[in-house]
């Protein structure tokens, strides 16, 4: 009980100090917060990232394996390292938690949120820049929470990377969004518990299907994937998507999918499934792009409108 209660003093003295801190603006010396999509493979970095871990004074990974990564653009540069761990119950108010070992937890993970937003508040204002590492592009299932718990003025700026859909998408070299009789590209990962859009609601539209697999439960979801598409519906497998030393593309249908593929030479955390049509027909289209004929005569250039002089 009393290290509860410690822990719940610690975590009241983070949220004042954040309070405090945000009541006033950033000093005109201060630095600035870049959130830097750092690619699938070390070289699918964007010139703009580069750049920016080049002028930072400190860079933040959520992985010491960030560390050795990225050590080419990190070098000799002040690095923390701040687990992913630490996300766990974000959102979650650990005072309605009934579980004395789960409101510890997530009062202890709350503190080392706050502490270390107030780190990077305090190095920005000092007029340090930080830059935070991110695999793939921070957009795309990332982490920008930090920016959620600082002033909404706050010097800051995200710059995207090449993440795992486009690496997936250029790998097999079709285009998701192209269907035959479909226009769009769903993206999503597993079910989780109190999601209103589940997957089997998505599979409804029959349309093209990306999906980040973390946790993902593939008996599942071959099961609802079956009862909303055809069993001869391509999809592909893409492990270490851009990787030009390690990337590897397998390749079956909805129906053939657990005869032709082993999972066990997948790797967990680093693969993508790709679902739909396009695979296959690529960028033909079931009205041969006749509802677009009026569009694309307006981009040949002797039809456009000459620009007054």
């Amino acid at each position: 009980m009393q290290k509860i209660q410690s822990m719940l003093r610690v975590a009241v003295i983070f949220v004042i100090t954040a309070l405090l801190m945000g009541c006033g603006a950033v000093n005109k010396s201060s630095g600035k917060l870049y959130i830097v999509g750092m690619g699938t493979a070390p070289d699918l970095i964007t010139v703009r990232g580069i750049k920016v871990i080049k002028n930072a004074d400190i860079v933040l990974v959520h992985d010491p394996q960030g560390l050795k990564d990225w050590k080419g653009f990190i070098g000799s540069k002040e690095a923390w390292v701040f687990p992913r761990y630490n996300l766990l119950f974000l959102g979650v108010d650990p005072n309605t938690l009934e579980d004395p070992s789960e409101k510890a937890l997530a009062q202890k993970l709350a503190a080392a949120r706050y502490e270390i937003v107030n780190k990077i508040r305090y190095a920005v204002e000092q007029g340090k820049t930080v830059a935070i590492l991110e695999g793939g592009d921070p957009m795309m299932y990332g982490e920008t929470f930090y920016l959620e718990m600082l002033p909404k003025d706050f010097p800051s700026e995200i710059v995207p990377g090449v993440g795992a859909f486009q690496a997936a998408s250029a790998a097999v070299k079709m285009s998701p969004p192209y269907g035959w009789d479909t226009n769009a590209v769903i993206l999503t990962m597993e079910d989780s518990p109190g999601r209103v859009d589940t997957n089997e609601k998505l599979m409804d539209t029959a349309t093209s299907m990306v999906f980040y697999t973390m946790h993902l439960d593939y008996p599942k979801l071959f099961t609802e994937l079956k009862r909303h598409y055809p069993e001869n519906t391509p999809v592909a497998i893409v492990c270490y998507a851009g990787d030009r030393k390690r990337q590897k593309v397998l390749t079956s249908t909805i129906g053939s999918f657990f005869d032709e593929v082993n999972l066990k030479d997948v790797p967990v955390d680093k693969h993508m499934l790709l679902v739909g049509k396009f695979l296959t027909v690529g960028q033909a289209r079931k009205d041969g792009l006749a509802s677009g004929r009026k569009f694309i005569e307006m981009m040949r250039y002797e039809n456009r409108p000459r620009d007054e002089d």
